[in-house]
């Protein structure tokens, strides 16, 4: 799609983050000007100041003789990004969540498309709303500098959920979001927020073991907090 001429340099930088965040420019490819510009049918130079932005950013990286790449996270990075997650969305469940208590259509309209999208395999359609999902949370606290802090970790929010998507059944991934969501529309905030805690942590977890070089998973497809969810069901006698 050409660049609309109004506030050019940042039109095309907002073009050039989509693709990087949707996953059609990946991490470590190379980013050669005169491609985009063409592609993006603009001139070189918006596209040179808008690569600059985004290694301001920190979304993209240069080097000399080598030019400019996606950068790619490291799994360190994804721990702690995910890790900063889990404070900042508890916090903000307990904070504002009572909002969406008889008031959660918009978050149930995000998770029923998040299951449709992850049984579709259509993992950027899942992006779509999965991000949105948590975003509308974080915005339930009223707070901007929350909100500021949690938009700053979408890059490596995707970059998780893209490899997530090669590991895991994403629809169970999908419906891990259900007692959330139940769990604010009933008011019940603390349980809210243990779970938005509990979520984030244990993607921590997983990117931890990877780390560490504990690749094996117990159950293939399965991650460990969703096999353990079974177990208990199973012991529990509680429907699947």
């Amino acid at each position: 799609m050409p660049v609309q001429r109004r506030s050019l340099k940042d039109q095309v930088r907002q073009q050039i983050l989509e693709r990087i965040l949707k996953g059609r420019y990946l991490p470590g490819q190379r980013l050669r000007e005169v491609a985009l510009a063409k592609e993006l049918n603009t001139s070189p130079i918006p596209v040179r100041e808008a690569l600059r932005e985004l290694e301001s950013l920190r979304i993209v990286e240069s080097e000399a003789y080598k030019g400019v790449r996606v950068r790619q996270v490291t799994p360190n990075e994804l721990v702690e990004a995910y890790e900063l997650r889990a404070v900042l969305e508890s916090y903000a469940a307990e904070k504002g969540g009572q909002a969406f208590k008889g008031n959660s259509q918009a978050l149930r309209k995000r998770y029923l498309a998040m299951v449709a999208a992850a049984r579709a395999k259509d993992i950027e359609a899942y992006t779509d709303q999965d991000l949105p999902f948590h975003r509308l949370i974080v915005e339930s606290a009223k707070n901007a500098f929350l909100l500021r802090a949690w938009d700053a970790l979408g890059f490596e929010i995707r970059t998780r959920i893209f490899l997530a998507s090669k590991e895991f059944d994403m629809v169970q991934i999908a419906q891990l979001h259900e007692p959330i969501l139940e769990a604010l529309e009933l008011g019940e905030t603390k349980r809210a927020a243990h779970l938005l805690r509990e979520h984030s942590l244990e993607f921590a977890a997983q990117m931890e073991a990877l780390r560490e070089g504990a690749t094996q998973q117990p159950n293939k497809g399965r991650p460990k907090f969703i096999e353990a969810k079974a177990s208990s069901r199973r012991r529990t006698g509680e429907p699947r």
